[in-house]
């Protein structure tokens, strides 16, 4: 008997994650052994500052070629220079093993940076390829995958430098040699990788490297959300920079351990960002949940405070230290997700670029933080993360007004999961791709709460509202709401019309909140304004139909509990089921 060979796809993005999961391993094995052989050399006062110059050095060629390497990642194929960028990787650790044998810190730093440089080629390719290897809908999940498997090889990477530095007697050429493996071992893997086909082979090189960077922002201003996610991705990078270098001070200063103790501690962050990437790309399953970010900024600061107070109590630091690596999994695999997902086709490289650009001037801001707190202000470890951690805050608390209508549609999403019985039928009918005009009868508030738990999380409401009854333009503005007086319904207004004209005509699918008291009359006249809105657009106009209890007693309170206690049916395009 046959068995059924597992899809393509599967066997490809497997090959592409143990592929960056080795690169991710590397970069973090060798800057790591690199670290503790010049503090070596040096001595430990000296910490901060081969620290930052180290993050500095790693970070330079993903702020110099971050440009240019987005255009490669669109101009060729994404594979065949995943590909040749392996094959650097295996001539470059080798030359970090010659570093050594001559103990030379000019020669290591000097591989560092090559070895920045091709990750800084490799990276837009490894996100980039995932929408070309993968089903739209496995996205989330796959980045889940993906990101857990990178922090996976953080915790390795960070472990083996610290583990065989110790139990080698700080043979730094010893270590240094695993690092050829690994990038064999790499290599082979990327090599099973499908080949996929150029997504913009016209694509232009310029050597105008911040007017390409500043033009790929320029034009993810046009998509919701692509902008803010672009810029606040960059931050998450910047708290795990500032974290991974600031520990081994940390741990010196505050837990009296060495720095090779110290770099354990940070295993402790990484195995929380495997576990919470884990988890976001679980509970995400075929949205891209963008209401995790504000909540896990949130997180992330709380604990970094905490790190300030509880700073010489070791069992509570391994708690924090986890916690703020799982808040981080929460934050960054919606950010991922979003970029490739929202970023056009043919400039899917170039927003990856551009993200990572972003995200190594953290770097490169986070590296001059551990310097500036610890050399020229003479600050503790535990201070900066206490500064750090005010600020993250501050970002949560923004981010939760940046992303209202996500967090509640989130919250919404989670909590009729969990307490609602509520049955969908053809939800598949709605195409992702294709901005779609939906029309939900709203007998009662509650028919929007059912609706908002059940389609994806980007569709934007009309929502009705009594004329002369409470405004609330903040409130609507936060949610994404458009609010519309009734009485417009007959015929539809002309505010109406234009807004849903330019969500539609920008891509976005577009929800219409219908009261359904309203006379059969005024009823056929907006439905006749709204089809002449729709001509010149063509996109299909999509019925949703409810079948629900009605509440038995006023009041908020007891609506939700008649949700909660009756069965609810929801069904897309069709009144049958």
């Amino acid at each position: 008997m046959m068995s059924t060979p597992k899809p393509k796809f599967l066997s490809s993005f497997t090959a592409l994650n143990f592929t960056q999961f080795f690169a991710a391993l590397n970069d973090n094995l060798y800057k790591l052994i690199l670290i503790f052989f010049v503090i070596s050399v040096k001595g430990e006062e000296h910490s901060n500052t081969i620290l930052s110059l180290a993050g500095a050095i790693f970070v330079i060629p993903f702020i110099l070629f971050a440009p240019i390497s987005g255009i490669i990642a669109d101009r060729y194929s994404k594979r065949t220079i995943i590909y040749l960028t392996r094959l650097c990787e295996i001539l470059t650790m080798t030359l970090g093993v010659i570093s050594f044998i001559f103990k030379s810190i000019m020669g290591g730093y000097a591989v560092l940076f090559l070895t920045a440089t091709y990750s800084s080629l490799f990276s837009p390719c490894k996100y980039g390829i995932i929408p070309e290897i993968v089903p739209k809908q496995k996205i989330p999940r796959c980045n889940g995958a993906i990101t857990a498997a990178t922090f996976l090889a953080i915790i390795l990477g960070t472990f083996f430098a610290s583990f065989i530095s110790d139990i080698s007697n700080r043979n730094f050429v010893l270590a240094a040699s695993f690092c050829v493996i690994i990038a064999v071992a790499g290599t082979l893997f990327s090599l099973r990788i499908e080949k996929t086909q150029p997504q913009a082979p016209r694509k232009k090189f310029s050597l105008r490297f911040f007017t390409t960077i500043y033009r790929s922002l320029k034009k993810a201003r046009k998509s919701r959300y692509l902008f803010v996610v672009l810029i606040f991705g960059a931050y998450f990078l910047f708290i795990g920079a500032y974290t991974q270098l600031n520990i081994i001070p940390f741990a010196i200063q505050a837990l009296d351990l060495s720095e090779i103790q110290g770099g354990y501690l940070f295993l402790m962050t990484a195995i929380g960002i495997g576990i919470g990437s884990f988890l976001a790309g679980r509970f995400s399953v075929f949205e891209v949940e963008l209401g995790f970010v504000p909540i896990a900024a949130t997180g992330i600061g709380l604990c970094l405070i905490g790190l300030f107070f509880l700073a010489s109590h070791l069992y509570a630091v391994i708690p924090l230290l986890i916690l703020i690596g799982l808040f981080g999994g929460f934050y960054v695999v919606p950010i991922d997700a979003f970029i490739q997902i929202a970023s056009p086709q043919r400039d899917r490289g170039q927003n990856v670029a551009a993200s990572n650009f972003l995200s190594f001037i953290g770097v490169i801001i986070a590296s001059g933080l551990i310097a500036f707190f610890g050399n020229l202000l003479n600050m503790t470890a535990a201070s900066g993360f206490f500064i750090v951690g005010i600020l993250t805050l501050i970002m949560g608390l923004t981010l939760v007004l940046l992303f209202a209508d996500q967090l509640l549609r989130l919250i919404v999403a989670v909590w009729a999961k969990f307490f609602c019985t509520i049955h969908v039928i053809w939800k598949k009918r709605i195409d992702p791709d294709r901005p779609t005009l939906l029309v939900a009868p709203r007998t009662h508030w509650l028919d929007t709460v059912v609706v908002m738990a059940t389609l994806p999380r980007l569709i934007r409401y009309i929502v009705p509202i009594e004329n002369g009854k409470k405004q609330r333009p903040l409130l609507y503005r936060l949610l994404w709401l458009i609010p519309l007086d009734i009485e417009h319904f007959s015929p539809i207004g002309k505010p109406a019309l234009e807004a849903i004209r330019k969500e539609l005509r920008a891509g976005h699918s577009v929800c219409l909140m219908q009261p359904v008291d309203m006379p059969a009359k005024n009823l056929k006249e907006w439905e006749k304004a709204l089809e002449g809105v729709l001509q010149d657009i063509e996109v299909p106009i999509m019925p949703i139909h409810i079948s629900r209890k009605d509440p038995s007693k006023p009041g908020r309170l007891n609506a939700l509990k008649s949700l909660m206690r009756g069965k609810t049916r929801i069904s897309y395009g069709n009144t049958q089921g």
